[in-house]
């Protein structure tokens, strides 16, 4: 089956169509059907948003939004009579019935038992915006549970994918549960707020492979990080403060005592002719120091691009991590952000990130 989220909830509330095995959630009704009123056509639709709750042992929360400009007392009251119909629940089971249809797709792919349960709808109208709103439970959406979450074969049907596509004014966002990183995420996403975002477009479609979306729980290592903003970031910003002030003490030590020349002087200051040869000891371990110290002073950003420069502009996401020293969750959510940035592109081949600087050709890979 396919999900293709492409049209207006309101028709699919307001109209009465048998289900058909083609008929997708969210979509525009099949063709044979009835068409909606005058007063529901007077109401367009902004945008459908699919927010996904997950929850540390795989269940998750859907909570599908469909929102209105209401723009005079005309269309509030249409939306308010739309609305009410709405929660009796006699309008919306085609949706239902298409999502648990999605669902048992989904379990005869991955082989978890799933099944919808919890059901809510309600409507509300604020400052000339109405939403129609439709969430429920769906058990063991996400593999594995406890300390990793993987959604990668969640969107699987036995023969393809049940989330397709996206059109324009329709996003997907995920939401981890508390002290989760994000370790593995699909290439036309972005992070917004703490939750995964994938917003629609004319080319935004799915395969297998596109939505391999996984999450690790940091707190099995017995420190607990932010799932998005970067996890030990704060702690690097603090030690990189700390190594600034030791080292002015120390220029500042040693340059009361003669042993190092004054912070920003010339090398021919003082009384040498400077036809002389410097010491080469002193000057030789300085210099050594310094580097270290520059290399160490960099952002994660320019740590990045300095290895892909030493690397030939390009290189596997699990090598920097293995060459830096960081976490798998700070990587990924580094590049995600220099890649938003355009400072880099990330190309997925197979289950690995290729990195690599806007202009570099990546037609041959290395290992």
């Amino acid at each position: 089956m396919a999900l293709r989220v492409s049209a207006v909830l309101l028709a699919l509330l307001l109209l009465a169509f048998p289900a058909a095995s083609g008929a997708t959630p969210l979509a525009a009704a099949p063709d044979g059907s009835a068409a909606p009123s005058a007063q529901s056509q007077d109401l367009a639709s902004e945008n459908t948003t699919l927010h996904v709750q997950l929850h540390p042992d795989g269940d998750t929360r859907w909570r599908i939004t469909e929102r209105f400009n209401l723009t005079d007392t005309s269309d509030t009251r249409a939306f308010e009579q739309l609305g009410e119909t709405f929660v009796e629940g006699n309008s919306d089971e085609n949706v239902l019935a298409e999502y648990r249809t999605a669902s048992d797709a989904a379990s005869a792919a991955t082989g978890r038992e799933m099944e919808l349960t919890d059901i809510n709808r309600e409507y509300i109208v604020n400052d000339g915006e109405g939403r129609l709103v439709l969430s429920f439970n769906w058990t063991n959406f996400a593999a594995g549970g406890g300390d990793r979450l993987s959604l990668v074969d969640s969107f699987h049907t036995p023969d393809g994918m049940w989330l397709t596509s996206l059109e324009t004014g329709q996003s997907l966002v995920i939401s981890p549960p508390p002290g989760y990183d994000l370790t593995n995420s699909p290439q036309n996403s972005y992070i917004q707020n703490g939750n995964l975002r994938i917003d629609g477009g004319s080319t935004t479609t799915f395969r297998r492979g596109d939505l391999d979306i996984v999450y690790e729980n940091d707190q099995r290592n017995g420190t607990q990080t932010d799932p998005i903003s970067g996890g030990d970031l704060p702690l690097w910003t603090g030690m990189t403060i700390l190594l600034v002030i030791g080292l002015v003490a120390a220029l500042l030590y040693l340059n009361d005592r003669d042993e190092f020349p004054a912070v920003g002087a010339s090398s021919t200051d003082g009384d040498d002719d400077g036809d002389g040869p410097s010491a080469p000891g002193p000057t030789t371990d300085s210099t050594e120091s310094t580097d270290e110290i520059d290399a160490e002073l960099l952002s994660d950003e320019e740590r990045v691009e300095r290895l892909l420069t030493r690397n030939g502009g390009r290189m596997k996401q699990a090598r920097i991590v293995k060459e830096t020293g960081w976490s798998n969750a700070k990587v990924s959510q580094l590049l995600s952000a220099m890649d938003e940035d355009d400072r880099i592109d990330k190309l997925r081949i197979g289950r690995e990130n290729l990195i690599s600087f806007p202009d570099e050709d990546v037609t041959e890979i290395e290992d």
